[in-house]
């Protein structure tokens, strides 16, 4: 169940929420005869960097669709180095994306196929070739990612990185389970096996109540949390606690919050009809997976606006006030805006317009009867327009 009525204006979300992600189809996979898997590489196309070249060509080399190192992003390139040449016969799981988010959606979208019959009866012996990001993924430092693959019974032993172009003899290459905006069987197979897991290892925890803080290019979060932690909220921040911990908050979590991102992706793994509370970082910005992540794990979801982010950037900074929209949820009078929600946006503010980014003039009208009480009230306080310099005319 979504619920939408916390947002300024639910209609602009209702097509993205009111669809079925799930797809019935039966996963296969392709041989690829001497094809080359090409390793990542961010190139310089049109006048921009586009970072998802990388992925495999087959024998007349043509690019294989299916292996983009993520769709729709990049494809096949000219490699200006020797290709090697081996003998081996090797199963291709994609690109290992160093970001959270995407480890628990993107990077496990093929593992299915390691517990299929056919894998464990002729291809069980075969290395487990990936894509490092840029060449530098390591579980060194992805020690979360890397217990997520042991709890799924995967041989870290057995994964190979590939850094240069490589033509095997053959390429096995299982379908995607989680794509282009799609699920299938597969994929909550492997999901529910990481919730299992979390089930039969569970310990008691006094975190009913779960707060997942992010921090990155985020203007006003800190204020944000402090609100949640005044409803009962523990906050955390999940870099810094284990995969094991994390899992466990999930498992016992009876409700759930965090901005939308890849904190938010955590809710993948807590029980089947939690409540979840979603804070979009912008306007109309919701995730590309959240929404699918929400069929997946049957969440209580309820998305609620508490931004003000009103210039065009993909990447932050965001800017988060405690909305009135947010505090009637909780059941909370609203009297108007604070000095925190003042000071996040003109610091919000100032460092943007001092790195050039433009004004949303979608978001500013997403925005816009809300953004006119805030402006009002922020234009009583001269000392901190004063202070900034900023302009919002």
């Amino acid at each position: 169940m979504t619920n939408l009525d916390y947002l300024y204006n639910k209609d602009a979300a209702s097509d993205i929420f009111g669809k079925n992600y799930f797809v019935d189809n039966k996963l296969h996979f392709k041989i690829i005869e001497r094809g080359t898997i090409l390793p990542h590489k961010n190139i310089y196309v049109n006048g921009g960097w586009t970072w998802g070249f990388g992925g495999i060509v087959n024998s007349r080399n043509e690019f294989v669709e299916n292996s983009f190192v993520h769709k729709g992003a990049g494809g096949a390139y000219t490699p200006t180095e020797e290709i090697f040449h081996s003998p081996a016969t090797v199963v291709y799981l994609g690109l290992f994306y160093p970001v959270w988010g995407h480890c628990i959606t993107d990077n496990i979208r093929r593992l299915w196929f390691l517990k299929s019959d056919i894998f464990k009866t002729y291809f069980k012996n075969c290395q487990l070739i990936y894509i490092p990001w840029a060449g530098q993924f390591s579980f060194d430092y992805m020690q979360n990612f890397k217990r997520l693959l042991e709890i799924l019974e995967i041989d870290i032993n057995k994964l190979v990185p590939v850094y240069h172009p490589v033509q095997f003899e053959n390429i096995i290459l299982p379908d995607d389970s989680f794509y282009d905006g799609k699920f299938t069987n597969e994929y909550r197979e492997t999901i529910e096996q990481i919730k299992n897991f979390a089930l039969k290892n569970q310990t008691p925890t006094s975190s009913k109540k779960v707060y997942f803080y992010y921090g990155t290019a985020q203007f006003g979060e800190e204020h944000l949390a402090e609100y949640f932690r005044s409803k009962g909220y523990e906050i955390f921040s999940p870099e810094k606690l284990t995969f094991d911990e994390q899992l466990n908050l999930m498992i016992n979590a009876e409700s759930f919050a965090s901005t939308l991102g890849s904190c938010s992706h955590n809710s993948i793994f807590l029980r089947d009809g939690t409540e979840a509370i979603f804070i979009p970082r912008a306007a109309k910005r919701f995730s590309g997976y959240q929404q699918i992540i929400d069929q997946i794990a049957n969440l209580n979801a309820i998305y609620i606006d508490s931004t003000l982010s009103i210039f065009e950037t993909m990447n932050g900074p965001y800017c988060f006030i405690i909305s009135e929209q947010l505090k009637k949820f909780f059941g909370d009078e609203f009297t108007g805006y604070s000095e925190n929600d003042f000071k996040a946006f003109v610091d919000y503010s100032k460092s943007s317009t001092q790195n050039g980014y433009q004004r949303n003039e979608a978001a500013w009208n997403y925005y816009l009867p809300t953004l006119q009480k805030f402006l009002s009230q922020l234009s009583k306080r001269k000392d901190l327009m004063e202070a900034y310099g900023v302009k919002f005319a």
